[in-house]
């Protein structure tokens, strides 16, 4: 079986996730390629496998050259559909997080949902959404494929005592860590305020990634309002220095607005990191998978006696060393994904 992705190995030092997934399909009698229109016109494809497609097509800053560009890959997904190529579709999230043209996206989500074969959702919670909000999907072919772990992927060599020396973080202090991309919808000013209500002068709170816009940023310092406590390194963090972050870590806070899938909790989970989260789309799903002595919910909004409970939580709840990702493993994954590539066959 021959598969053209997009995006299926180029993304890997932003986001592994397709790398992880695909590179397992070779092992499985399926041959990856990463999409461009001229390869997806010059070749026959079983499959063309779409991610994240109406934030990718329609990010172009002109709106005309962006319906143009949408307008464009419907015609080449129309004429490979007519050749016999399959349209894949994973469902990330029902809203793309950042879109510069709201109308061409939903425009164009919903033309390219009419063109599906099938599609993947990543949770429970996920299928349900992709079928409330596209009814037609419902006569589809559809797999729950959870996204998978991100361990063995980021360094892992270095010890909590050594993390923390590289952080400056004080040994025995207890220690909240965000990290990953910041964005509105991750809360993280709120969080920052709602940890400055909490008055132990031993803990640390480690804010670390690249804001999505300049006003967020300038929100992030003035959230933190001088507390020598909060520790911002408001920058792109390489895949080799995640580890100081995780490792240093006593809790993983991740206090999103909304959210359906996260890949910055499984990352947490891969560091073996206990983390608290809202109770929201995938996440507890998440829990039910690898225990509640790993992952900790919560409803509403994130408050200082749920979060000061929650360290409590993470500190003191007997845990294995490693937590169980056994279920999410790539190659268990890629496997059920090469399942509903062979169904739309059938």
């Amino acid at each position: 079986m021959k598969v053209i992705a997009w995006p299926a190995f180029k993304t890997r030092y932003k986001n592994p996730y397709n790398w992880l997934l695909y590179s397992q399909m070779g092992q499985q009698g399926v041959t990856v390629e990463e999409f461009s229109p001229l390869k997806l016109l010059r070749q026959h494809y079983d499959i063309f496998h779409l991610h994240w497609a109406a934030e990718t097509i329609v990010r172009h800053p002109n709106p005309t050259l962006a319906f143009i560009r949408a307008k464009a890959m419907l015609a080449l997904i129309d004429r490979v559909r007519h050749q016999g190529t399959r349209i894949i579709w994973t469902f990330h999230d029902k809203i793309p997080h950042i879109v510069l043209h709201p109308q061409i996206a939903d425009w164009f989500q919903s033309e390219l949902v009419s063109r599906v074969d099938a599609y993947i959702s990543m949770c429970e919670a996920g299928k349900t959404l992709a079928e409330e909000t596209f009814p037609s999907l419902k006569q589809r072919l559809n797999s729950v494929v959870p996204h998978g772990h991100y361990r063995g992927e980021y360094p892992n060599q270095v010890d909590k005592i050594s993390a923390r020396k590289t952080l400056d973080i004080p040994e025995k202090a207890r220690t909240i860590v965000f990290l990953g991309h910041i964005s509105p919808y991750k809360n993280v000013p709120h969080l920052i305020r709602t940890f400055g209500e909490l008055d132990d002068a031993d803990l640390v709170l480690v804010v670390a990634g690249t804001p999505d816009l300049p006003e967020l940023k300038t929100e992030v310092f003035e959230a933190a309002d001088g507390d020598f406590r909060v520790r911002l390194s408001m920058q792109y963090v390489p895949p080799d220095n995640v580890q100081f972050y995780l490792k240093s870590a006593d809790l993983v806070v991740l206090p999103f607005q909304e959210i359906l899938n996260s890949g910055s909790a499984i990352l947490a989970l891969s560091f073996d990191c206990p983390i608290l989260v809202p109770h929201k789309g995938a996440l507890g799903e998440l829990q039910a998978l690898v225990g509640e002595a790993w992952v900790k919910t919560y409803s509403d909004e994130l408050t200082s006696d749920i979060l000061r409970e929650g360290l409590d939580w993470a500190v003191h709840t007997p845990r294995a060393n490693q937590a169980p990702l056994e279920m999410l493993d790539w190659s268990v994954l890629s496997q059920k994904t090469v399942q509903l590539y062979r169904a739309v066959f059938q």
